[in-house]
């Protein structure tokens, strides 16, 4: 298991964008980089800001679906079985690890 909170969420990320398709991970980083200057930490330190571009990018239906996709690489990660709604929520769970 990884220590650092944010590297956790940096994991989750490129796991759940690679499960949904393998291409959509560099598209996603490429995206985050043009529009915040930040890449898949910006899940952690801003969710709100990150599902704001993912939406702008895949849609909002298919953002809320990677948005569950990476809530469950974090439970999985970090072997928690709490049940957990949101991007903002996983980031809570991580700040208290």
């Amino acid at each position: 298991m990884i220590s650092n909170p944010e590297e956790v969420m940096i994991r989750a990320v490129r796991n759940a964008t690679r499960r949904a398709n393998p291409a959509l991970e560099k598209i996603l980083e490429t995206h985050l980089e043009i529009h915040a200057n930040a890449k898949f930490e910006l899940a952690f330190r801003d969710p709100k800001k990150f599902k704001e571009l993912v939406n702008k990018l895949f849609g909002e239906y298919s953002g809320r679906l990677l948005e569950m996709l990476i809530v469950e690489e974090v439970k999985k990660l970090v072997g928690i079985d709490e049940n957990v709604d949101s991007l903002e929520d996983a980031v809570e769970i991580l700040k208290l690890l």
